[in-house]
C-alpha cells in the first residue's frame, strides 16, 4: 500500500512536468577526480544502439564522448541519452533504483555544455527536459532511502538539484551533513572499508563543497574537517609498491589519479592512530607495511559489498607487495562474486566454507557477529590479535590471528589458531592460505616447511612453518588483469579442542 501511495505521488509529480521546460544551466562541472573506466566503455560505445548495454545506466559514457570530442562524440552522445530516455523514462523500478539516476545527471550536468556545443534548440529542450525529470525525481527518491541506502553520488545530486531550484537551505546542509557523519567511521574511514569507494567519498565531498561554494551559500566550510580527516587516513593506505590493499572489491585502476589528488594537498601531515575496535588495521615502518582486516560486517546497505574476507591481511616490503588478497574487477560487469570469497583472502578458511554468506547487491544474511582485535606495542615489537566468530553457529568454532612484527627486524611471525566452543569430535578440514604477488619464484627446502621466496625485486623471503607447506596456483586480479600466481596453504584437520598454527615469514 505504501509502495503503490509513492508511485501515485510520483506519477502526480510528473504528470505535471512540462516537456517543453527549458532550463538555464551554468558550467556545473565540479569534478576533480574522473572515475570513468574509459577502457569498457570503449568495448562498446561504437556499437549500434549501444544505449541498449547493460553497463550505460550510468551515462559515465558521457566523459567517455568528451574526451572524443567533435561532432562523433556529440552526435553519439545525443542519441544514446534520448534513446535510452525512451526506452526506460516510464519505468518504476531499474534503472531508477540505487544511485543510478544521481550518476546519471551528475554526467548529465557536468557535460551540459559540451553536448549542447552544436545543438538545435529542439535538442536542447529535449535534454532540459530528460535533465528536469531527473531532479525530480532525486528529490522525491531521497526522502524515502535510509541513510545507509544514500551514496555520496546521491547527497551531490540532491544538492545539485536543490541548488539548481533554487531550494537550498541551512536545515537540508546540516542533514546531508548528518548522513556523511553516519557514513564514517572515528577514524575518518568510509564505512564501506573499500579504498576506492572511500576515495570516491572524498571527491564527492570536495565537489560538494564546490557546489555551495559555486551557489554562495554560507555553510561550504562545514565539510572541511571530515575532508582533511578521510583524506590523512588515506594517506596512510598505500602499500610500499604505491597501490591500494585488495580488501573489499578495491581495484587500483584509479590510483595514479588518488595519489596525485593526495599530493596536492601540502598541508597533509602523518597521522598517529591509536586502537581501533573496526576496520582495517595496519602497521607500517621504514622498510614493510602489513594491513588487516578486522572489520566488524552489517546488515546495511552500505556494508553490501564487504567481502567474506574476514582476519586477511597483506604485507609489502622494500618497494613490492609479497602477500596479496586476490583482488576485484570491474572490466565488465560487476566484481565476479568468487573474488569475495573467504578462500580469495589470505586468511583462515574452514570446511572451504564462505566467513560470511555472500549474496549479489545485499548486505551479507550471515556474518561474523563478533570480530574482536587488539592492539599492543612496545620498543621490540607490535602486536596485532583479532578473532571472530563467524563459523560458531555452522561448525562451533572460534578462529583467532595473532600477527607479532618485528619493529627492528623484517619478519613478521603468526599464531593461527582454530577453538572450538564445544566439545565435539567431527572432523573438519582448515586451509590457512597465503596468496602471492605476481612474478615469485618458490623453492622449498628439504623438509617441506619452508619456502624461500624470491620476488620480482630479487629479494629473498624465507616463509617458515610448524606443518608441511602445500603451494597451489592462486590468481591476482588488478587494474583489470588477471594474472596467473601462486598461494602457500598450510592444510590440516580438526579434531582437538584446539589448533595452532604458527608461521612467520622473513627477509633474508
Amino acid at each position: 500500500m505504501i509502495l503503490t501511495l509513492k508511485k501515485i505521488i510520483f506519477l502526480n509529480i510528473t504528470s505535471k512536468f512540462n516537456t517543453n521546460k527549458n532550463l538555464s544551466y551554468l558550467d556545473l562541472n565540479f569534478r576533480k577526480i574522473d572515475f570513468t573506466n574509459h577502457k569498457k566503455i570503449k568495448s562498446f560505445i561504437f556499437k549500434k544502439d549501444f544505449y541498449n548495454n547493460k553497463n550505460i545506466h550510468n551515462f559515465d559514457f558521457l566523459n567517455f564522448s568528451n574526451k572524443l570530442g567533435g561532432k562523433i562524440g556529440i552526435n553519439l552522445s545525443k542519441k544514446a541519452i534520448f534513446g535510452w530516455y525512451r526506452v526506460n523514462k516510464k519505468k518504476l523500478g531499474f534503472p531508477w533504483l540505487d544511485d543510478s539516476p544521481s550518476k546519471r545527471l551528475i554526467n548529465l550536468l557536468y557535460n551540459y555544455d559540451y553536448i549542447n556545443s552544436s545543438s538545435k534548440v529542439n535538442d536542447k529542450k529535449k535534454l532540459d527536459s530528460i535533465i528536469y525529470f531527473h531532479i525530480q525525481r532525486i528529490l522525491f527518491d531521497f526522502n524515502y532511502k535510509k541513510i545507509t541506502e544514500l551514496t555520496s553520488f546521491d547527497l551531490v545530486a540532491y544538492l545539485l538539484s536543490c541548488s539548481i531550484l533554487n531550494r537550498t537551505n541551512e536545515n537540508k546542509i546540516k542533514y546531508v551533513k548528518f548522513i556523511v557523519d553516519n557514513q564514517v567511521d572515528k577514524l575518518g574511514m568510509h564505512k564501506s572499508y573499500n579504498l576506492l569507494e572511500h576515495s570516491k567519498f572524498i571527491n564527492n565531498l570536495n565537489e560538494i563543497k564546490n557546489i555551495l561554494l559555486f551557489f554562495k551559500l554560507e555553510q561550504s566550510n562545514i565539510f572541511d574537517k571530515i575532508i582533511l580527516k578521510m583524506t590523512s587516513i588515506l594517506n596512510e593506505y598505500f602499500h610500499y609498491d604505491g597501490t591500494l590493499p585488495l580488501f573489499n572489491g578495491s581495484n587500483n585502476i584509479y590510483t595514479k589519479s588518488i595519489y596525485k589528488s593526495l599530493n596536492k594537498e601540502s598541508y597533509l601531515k602523518k597521522r598517529e592512530f591509536s586502537n581501533i575496535n573496526n576496520g582495517i588495521a595496519f602497521y607500517s615502518d621504514k622498510y614493510k607495511k602489513i594491513f588487516f582486516d578486522v572489520v566488524q560486517p552489517s546488515s546495511d546497505m552500505i556494508s553490501s559489498n564487504l567481502s567474506a574476507g574476514t582476519l586477511s591481511f597483506e604485507l609489502s616490503g622494500f618497494g613490492e607487495k609479497i602477500i596479496t588478497n586476490c583482488g576485484a574487477s570491474e572490466s565488465f560487469g560487476k566484481n565476479p562474486e568468487y573474488l569475495r570469497y573467504s578462500a580469495a583472502h589470505s586468511t583462515i578458511v574452514l570446511q572451504n566454507t564462505n566467513i560470511s554468506e555472500i549474496k549479489e547487491n545485499h548486505p551479507h544474511t550471515k556474518f561474523p557477529q563478533s570480530v574482536v582485535f587488539r592492539k599492543e606495542t612496545d620498543q621490540q615489537k607490535e602486536v596485532l590479535e583479532a578473532s571472530h566468530n563467524g563459523y560458531l553457529k555452522k561448525f562451533n568454532k572460534i578462529i583467532k590471528r595473532k600477527i607479532i612484527i618485528s619493529k627492528n627486524e623484517n619478519k613478521l611471525s603468526g599464531e593461527d589458531s582454530l577453538i572450538s566452543y564445544k566439545n565435539k569430535n567431527d572432523r573438519l578440514i582448515y586451509h590457512i592460505r597465503f596468496h602471492l604477488a605476481d612474478e615469485m619464484i618458490l623453492n622449498f627446502t628439504n623438509n617441506k616447511k619452508n619456502i624461500i621466496i624470491k620476488t620480482k625485486l630479487k629479494n629473498i623471503w624465507l616463509f617458515k612453518s610448524d606443518a608441511e607447506l602445500i603451494i597451489e596456483d592462486s590468481i591476482s586480479v588488478d587494474n583489470n588483469i588477471t594474472k596467473p600466481t601462486k598461494q602457500i596453504v598450510i592444510k590440516g584437520i580438526l579434531s582437538d579442542k584446539k589448533v595452532m598454527e604458527k608461521w612467520s615469514l622473513e627477509k633474508i
